[in-house]
């Protein structure tokens, strides 16, 4: 079975603490014709995020850089490959700023992720989120909770 079916399955918004980890299935997912995004969240703000969101995302030049634009341009992105993963890095250093935010950007990514799958067969959407806090955790997300990859599901795989 593709990595994207096995990542699907509960949903798609999958969580990252190993680096290497995170690399790996960068690779396996972008080899199997997925357009990759890379957002370093390091610096994100309440203030500011919504500036890397458009650029990196090439979103259009009237995007509102609100909750609901961010929305609306996701829902209207395309790829001529099999899908698009948004990898979020340094993302618990966002989350600890903007909680709200932090956690709306992957409940709307969640429920275009679906969308996209009942709407558009030949598009996919999945978010690989790295986080340096093996305990991060984004429960309710479409709702579903945000799970760990498959290599990282135990604890004890994340240093816990």
């Amino acid at each position: 079975m593709e990595l994207w079916r096995q990542l699907l399955l509960n949903g798609s918004v999958k969580l990252f603490w190993n680096e290497e980890i995170l690399d790996k299935y960068l690779t396996e997912i972008s080899n199997e014709g997925f357009d990759i995004y890379t957002l370093d969240c390091s610096k994100w703000n309440s203030h500011n995020y919504h500036n890397d969101l458009a650029a990196v995302l090439e979103f259009p030049d009237y995007y509102g850089k609100n909750l609901d634009a961010f929305n609306d341009c996701l829902s209207d992105m395309t790829s001529e490959r099999i899908g698009i993963v948004l990898e979020f890095r340094n993302y618990e250093m966002f989350a600890k700023k903007d909680k709200y935010a932090a956690h709306s950007i992957l409940d709307i990514i969640q429920i275009n992720a679906w969308r996209f799958l009942l709407e558009d067969e030949n598009l996919k959407l999945i978010a690989f989120v790295h986080s340096s806090d093996p305990e991060i955790d984004f429960p309710d997300l479409g709702g579903l909770s945000a799970e760990w990859n498959p290599d990282e599901w135990l604890d004890k795989s994340r240093g816990l």
